[in-house]
C-alpha cells in the first residue's frame, strides 16, 4: 500500500521515469561511444533535480490564513505533498543514491569478466 498526500505520488512517478530513461538512454549513448554509466548519471541527476524543484515549489507555497471567531487565534492551512510521510523533495537524495548504485553495479559488472 502506497501512502501519499497532495502531489507526493509524483516522486514515485519521476523515479519510474528516471529508471525507464536510464534503461533507454544508456544503450543509445553506448552506441555513440559515450561510456556506459554516463547515461545513468545524466538521467538520475535530471530526475533528482526536477523532483527537488517540484517538491520545494509545491511544499513552500504560502498557506491560507484563517481566523477562529471563538478564540481569535489565527490558523494557517497548508497542503503538504508527501510520500510515506516524507516531503517529496527529499526523495531526490534517494534518486541520486540509486544513480550511484547503478554506476557501481555497471563498473562491477564490467570488471568481473562477465559480458555486460
Amino acid at each position: 500500500m502506497i501512502i501519499w498526500s497532495g502531489w507526493g505520488m509524483l516522486s514515485a512517478l519521476i523515479a519510474g521515469a528516471g529508471l525507464v530513461g536510464s534503461v533507454l538512454l544508456d544503450p543509445a549513448l553506448a552506441r555513440l561511444g559515450v561510456p556506459t554509466p554516463t547515461g545513468v548519471i545524466l538521467v538520475w541527476i535530471v530526475a533528482a533535480g526536477f523532483n527537488w524543484w517540484l517538491g520545494t515549489r509545491l511544499n513552500n507555497r504560502p498557506g491560507r490564513e484563517l481566523l477562529d471567531p471563538r478564540t481569535g487565534q489565527t490558523v494557517i492551512l497548508r497542503s503538504r505533498h508527501t510520500l510515506f510521510w516524507i516531503p517529496m523533495q527529499y526523495y531526490s537524495v534517494l534518486m541520486v543514491l540509486l544513480g550511484v548504485l547503478a554506476i557501481i553495479g555497471a563498473m562491477h559488472a564490467g570488471t568481473s569478466g562477465r559480458p555486460v
